[in-house]
C-alpha cells in the first residue's frame, strides 16, 4: 500500500507483504476470519519511538480514566452520563471492591502517533473490547514468516493469563467455573473463547453459553449441564452493560444484586460503562484537561473541524466527520443515542489513501499494539486487520 512517497504519509519502507496463510496451516478458530478478506497479508513497520508515544497515551489516559472515576463516583454524578439509577450502586460497590472486581482488559483507540504527528486517545473500548483472536493469533502466526531479527509488541497473552490468575485467587474455590457467554454471533464467540482457553490455563473450569441460554436467579448465575445446573462464579460476558440496564433493565436488576450480594464475579466489572461513555470523555476534558485525550464536548462546540459520535456507539456506526472542508457519516443502529463532540484527530494515511487507526490493549499496563485499515476516514466493521513489526 503506498508507491510514490508524500509528506506526512506513511511510506512504503514500512511495509512487508509475505506469503498467503493457507487454511490448512491456519489455526481452526481463525477460519472465519479468513472468510471474511479481513486479514491483510501486509505488516506495517512501527519505529521504537512510535511503540513509546501510544504506550505513554495509553498509560496517562488510564490514570485519568482512574482519577476521573474517582471524583464522579465519591461526588455521586453518574447521573450526568445518563446511566440509569437503579444501576448506580452496582458501579459505586464494584470501584470500591476492585480487588476482588478487577479490571480484566480494554483497548485505548489512538489516532495520529506516526510520523512524529501528535497522538491522541479518542475512545477505550473498556466494557466489551474485541480484536482478541486477531491479535492473540492472528498476529503471531504472521509475524513467524518475517525473517528472524524482527520484533512486535504484543505481550497481551503472558498479561491476561497473570491476570486471570490473579482473579482466580480472590476465589475460595480450588477450580472456579468461568462461565463466557454473547449474543451469539460468531465474532463474539471468537473473542469469548480466547479469554475462556487463557481462563482453562489459569485453572478455571471454562464453559460457553449463549445469553438466551444462561439461567439467572436471586441465588447466582447458572450453567445447565445435562439436567443438572452449575453455579457460576466468575462471568465473562462480550454483552455491553448499556445494552443491559437500557434494553433489558430486569436482567440489568438480577445481575446488580447478584454482584453487591458476593454471588458472582463479572468481567468487565461495572464500573467499565462509565469508561465506554464518551460523554466521560467529555467529563474528562471539563476536570482533567489533558494533551493525551482528545478534547470532548456535549455540545457541538466552535470548531471547524470535529467529529460527532454517539455515546455508547460501536464499530464506527453513526459517526459524523466535519474536517477539511468535507463531510462523512456512517449509519447504524445508534442513531437515537445521545452525541458527544470531539475535536478531530486526524488518523495516518498511506499514500494509496488507506487509514491506519492503532489500538493499545491494556491489562495492568499497555501491553500489545494492533492496527486496523481501512481506504475511508471512518472505521467500520469492513477494515482490515494489520499486524506490525518494529522498525530500529
Amino acid at each position: 500500500m503506498g508507491k510514490a512517497s508524500l509528506s506526512g504519509r506513511l511510506a512504503d519502507n514500512r511495509f512487508r507483504e509475505i506469503k498467503k496463510l493457507k487454511k490448512k496451516n491456519t489455526p481452526h478458530y481463525l477460519h472465519w476470519f479468513l472468510k471474511q478478506d479481513y486479514f491483510s497479508e501486509e505488516l506495517l513497520g512501527v519505529y521504537r519511538f512510535e511503540i513509546e508515544k501510544f504506550t505513554y497515551a495509553a498509560q496517562e489516559a488510564f490514570l485519568l480514566f482512574e482519577k476521573a472515576t474517582e471524583k464522579i463516583i465519591s461526588e455521586k454524578q453518574l447521573h450526568l452520563l445518563g446511566i440509569p439509577d437503579f444501576f448506580h450502586e452496582c458501579i459505586y460497590y464494584s470501584w470500591e471492591n476492585r480487588s476482588k472486581h478487577p479490571f480484566l482488559y480494554g483497548r485505548f483507540d489512538i489516532n495520529g502517533g506516526f510520523e512524529k504527528k501528535e497522538e491522541k486517545v479518542i475512545e477505550f473500548n473498556a466494557d466489551t473490547c474485541s480484536t482478541l483472536p486477531e491479535t492473540l493469533f492472528w498476529q503471531s502466526l504472521q509475524f513467524q514468516e518475517l525473517k528472524p531479527g524482527f520484533t512486535s509488541f504484543n505481550n497481551l497473552e503472558q498479561a491476561l493469563l497473570n491476570r486471570l490468575s490473579e482473579i482466580k485467587t480472590t476465589l475460595p474455590e480450588e477450580n472456579p467455573v468461568f462461565l463466557g457467554s454473547s449474543f451469539g454471533y460468531i465474532e463474539d464467540k471468537m473473542n469469548v473463547n480466547a479469554i475462556l482457553d487463557l481462563a482453562n490455563r489459569a485453572g478455571f473450569k471454562p464453559f460457553y453459553e449463549d445469553l438466551e441460554k444462561v439461567v439467572f436467579s436471586e441465588e447466582g448465575i447458572f450453567y445447565k449441564i445435562g439436567d443438572a445446573y452449575q453455579i457460576v462464579d466468575v462471568w465473562f460476558k462480550m454483552i455491553p452493560w448499556d445494552w443491559m440496564f437500557n434494553e433489558e433493565p430486569d436482567l440489568a436488576k438480577i445481575v446488580s444484586q447478584l454482584i453487591t450480594n458476593k454471588l458472582v464475579t463479572v468481567l468487565n466489572p461495572a464500573y467499565t460503562t462509565i469508561w465506554q461513555n464518551k460523554k466521560f470523555l467529555a467529563y474528562i476534558t471539563t476536570y482533567f484537561p489533558s494533551n493525551v485525550i482528545a478534547k470532548t464536548y456535549l455540545k457541538e462546540p466552535d470548531l471547524g473541524d470535529f467529529v460527532k459520535k454517539p455515546v455508547y456507539g460501536r464499530i464506527g456506526e453513526n459517526i459524523m466527520v466535519k474536517a477539511l472542508g468535507k463531510r462523512t457519516e456512517t449509519k447504524g443502529d445508534y442513531a437515537n443515542q445521545d452525541s458527544i463532540y470531539q475535536e478531530y484527530c486526524p488518523l495516518v494515511m498511506d499514500t494509496e489513501d488507506y487509514y491506519y487507526q492503532p489500538g493499545v490493549f491494556y491489562v495492568s499496563e499497555p501491553v500489545a499494539l494492533n492496527l486496523r485499515t481501512q481506504n475511508q476516514p471512518i472505521l467500520t466493521d469492513d477494515c482490515e486487520f494489520m499486524s506490525h513489526f518494529i522498525m530500529s
